[in-house]
């Protein structure tokens, strides 16, 4: 593990495209700016190791016969979505 100290409004680079800003620091709390693309996912560390092991648990969990691939949705929903307007468009050129 690479360890680095910054100050508040310094930061580091992490390859040409990712930088990590210090915006401030109180007490034991530390804010950071992250600069990256649009396509990089940033994730909080906690949420990332629930998400690994909801996918761990989900990939070897056994498959059952009585298992559905298009979950059922309750018939409220389907009442709803009836009450939505709909718009035709017509394809005249």
């Amino acid at each position: 593990m690479l360890v680095l100290s910054r100050r508040v409004n310094e930061s580091i680079q992490i390859g040409t495209d990712i930088e990590i800003m210090v915006i401030d620091v109180r007490g034991d709390v530390v804010r950071l700016g992250i600069t990256a693309p649009q396509s990089t996912q940033i994730w909080r560390k906690e949420l990332w190791d629930v998400i690994v092991k909801e996918n761990r648990t989900a990939s070897e969990a056994p498959k059952s016969a009585d298992f559905k691939a298009t979950p059922s949705l309750p018939l409220s929903a389907f009442s709803k979505l009836s009450k939505i307007p709909t718009v035709k468009v017509s394809n005249k050129s």
